[in-house]
C-alpha cells in the first residue's frame, strides 16, 4: 500500500486539490481556490515523474504566486460595484409596499417588491389593508412601514364660495 502511494503521489495531490476546492465553495474568499491550483501544479509535476521535493516546491511556489498576484486582481473584479451600493434588504428602505392585512405595531402582512413580508407599523398608527405604505426599515424578516405620503386634493365643487 505504501509503495502504491509513493508511486502515485499525484492522486494525493488531486485529493488535496478537491478538498481545498470544496472548502472554497463554503468560504468563497478565493484563498483555498488558489491553494487548490498549487496542489494541481504539484500533481502535474508528480505525473511528469518529478521528485517529491520538486512537487512540494512547485506546488508551494504556484500557490504563493496565485495568492499574491492573481487573488487580489480577481477580488477587485468581483467587487466592482461602488462601495456605497446597497444590496438585499439594505436597498428596501423607501420602497413602496402594499398592505395585505391591517398593519399595527404588533401584527400585519405586506407585499414588498412581489414578496410577502411580516409587517409592523413604524409608529403608533394603523395602516389598513390595501393602503399604500413605504418601508421605513427592515429587521430580520419583518418590514417596518409608515403610510405612503399622499396629497389631499380639494374638490373645487365642494369649496365654500
Amino acid at each position: 500500500m505504501i509503495e502504491w502511494f509513493g508511486e502515485n503521489l499525484w492522486a494525493a495531490w488531486l485529493g488535496l486539490a478537491f478538498v481545498l476546492a470544496v472548502i472554497e465553495t463554503f468560504l468563497l474568499d478565493l484563498m483555498f481556490l488558489m491553494l487548490a491550483v498549487g496542489a494541481l501544479a504539484a500533481m502535474t509535476v508528480a505525473l511528469a515523474g518529478g521528485e517529491m521535493w520538486l512537487q512540494v516546491v512547485t506546488g508551494s511556489a504556484t500557490a504563493l504566486l496565485m495568492l499574491g498576484a492573481i487573488r487580489p486582481v480577481a477580488l477587485k473584479h468581483l467587487k466592482k460595484g461602488p462601495e456605497d451600493q446597497l444590496t438585499n434588504v439594505d436597498r428596501m428602505q423607501g420602497m413602496e409596499a402594499q398592505t395585505i392585512e391591517t398593519v399595527t405595531t404588533i401584527a400585519g402582512l405586506a407585499e414588498v417588491d412581489g414578496d410577502t413580508w411580516t409587517a409592523r407599523a413604524a409608529g403608533e398608527f394603523t395602516i389598513e389593508p390595501g393602503s399604500p405604505a413605504v418601508v421605513d426599515s427592515v429587521d430580520g424578516a419583518t418590514v417596518y412601514l409608515k403610510p405612503a405620503p399622499s396629497i389631499e386634493w380639494n374638490d373645487p365643487h365642494t369649496r365654500p364660495a
